[in-house]
């Protein structure tokens, strides 16, 4: 009899033992993980981590170069508002990029102004996360600016090129031509060529066609010229082409033909450069018009009191070139006019036929001279039409 006792007193001990078993095993429905922790148990109180927001430049960042931009990033979650300003509250205009985690500057910096950069980015519930910061730009060894020709809104001839001169020599010309677009309604092949490091040019292949609407971009700002000189304000001008008027004065039948939208309005009797002094050869486009021009033979290397010296005021004086060529009223020579070469190199007319000649012509017509010993030089008016394409092509900062 013992025996059996024994087997039911170890059945009864197991059984209990599987109660157990199951109770800690499935019926807490615990997954069998340790402790009697329950799957999942407080996930659903966890806080989330903050939105992690990145600044560029860094805070407190000093002498940060004008063609940096500022940056803010948010690794997790959305940007709701950032904010850069600079000097008297002036915004820094940018932009959200890659689903609104990232924003970037698109203005240009200005130089030794400190910014300030708030930002406040919100997580997948909404949580916001408030980043500030500051940086400072640096202080240029010299601010490079722009003047331009022609002028905004101005209507010029088809063989005026567009002309920058920078108020510092440019180191890095590359760099700067860089920032030079130009833009035309009638499609040209054009390229800029460097006369010097403060003065480039530009010129399409051939005349400017008529009626073409020309607009120069020049993004200075934040443009590193090199040697601490850095652009600080950009420019925009536009212009317009007029009616192509292409004037050939042929020093050998001393005849000037003026052909405007390719009909000859006059054929005038001029007197050119005297054989000591003769008219530049080539083509010259017209860079101003004065009414009454005071003429002074020493600013040409002449002086006054010399045999051919001069030192008086002309009527209708049109300018071809810096060399001091113009196209004016000479009534001491109209008795050589259509005749004989008198002048000390400018272009003779009566007084009558300057005077309308001046009235037709605006800034940038040709003015092409032809059968003269004298070859052109580098004078402004004449050095840009008279050089050959690939020479022009070879003036320019940047590989084409």
């Amino acid at each position: 009899m013992v025996p059996l006792v024994m087997v039911a007193v170890v059945l009864a001990a197991l059984l209990a033992g599987g109660v157990v078993a199951l109770v800690r095993g499935g019926g807490g429905g615990d997954g069998g993980l340790p402790g009697g922790q329950r799957a999942g148990a407080g996930e659903g109180t966890r806080k989330p981590a903050p939105v992690r927001v990145t600044v560029t430049p860094r805070d407190r960042a000093t002498r940060v170069a004008l063609d940096a931009r500022a940056r803010v990033v948010a690794d997790s979650g959305r940007l709701r508002a950032v904010s850069v300003t600079g000097s008297g509250g002036r915004r820094l205009a940018g932009r959200l990029e890659d689903g609104g985690r990232g924003w970037v500057s698109t203005g240009p910096l200005a130089p030794a102004t400190r910014y300030r950069v708030v930002a406040v980015a919100v997580d997948d519930a909404g949580t916001p996360t408030r980043r500030a910061s500051t940086f400072t730009t640096l202080r240029p060894r010299a601010e490079l600016r722009a003047a331009v020709m022609p002028l905004d809104g101005e209507t010029v001839g088809v063989g005026l090129p567009i002309g920058v001169w920078f108020s510092q020599p440019v180191a890095d010309r590359a760099a700067v031509e860089r920032r030079l677009q130009v833009t035309s309604s009638k499609p040209v092949t054009g390229a800029w060529h460097w006369f010097a490091d403060n003065e480039v040019h530009y010129r399409p292949r051939s005349y400017w066609p008529s009626g073409s609407r020309v607009t120069l971009r020049a993004r200075l700002a934040g443009a590193d010229a090199g040697r601490g000189v850095w652009g600080v304000a950009d420019r925009t001008i536009r212009f317009r082409i007029g009616e192509r008027r292409v004037s050939v004065v042929d020093v050998r039948t001393h005849r000037m033909r003026v052909v405007s939208g390719g009909r000859t309005l006059r054929v005038l009797p001029v007197s050119t450069g005297r054989e000591r002094y003769p008219t530049t050869n080539g083509v010259h486009f017209v860079t101003e018009k004065t009414p009454v021009k005071l003429m002074d033979s020493s600013t040409v290397g002449i002086p006054r009191n010399s045999p051919g010296g001069y030192y008086q005021r002309v009527a209708w004086s049109v300018r071809i070139s810096n060399s001091g060529e113009f196209v004016h009223a000479a009534p001491w020579s109209t008795g050589s006019q259509g005749r004989a070469n008198v002048s000390h190199g400018c272009v003779n007319l009566s007084t009558a036929n300057a005077a309308w000649f001046y009235r037709l012509t605006r800034r940038g017509d040709v003015v092409e001279v032809r059968g003269s010993p004298k070859r052109p030089g580098t004078s402004f008016g004449v050095a840009d039409w008279n050089m050959s394409w690939p020479r022009w092509l070879a003036g320019s900062a940047l590989p084409r």
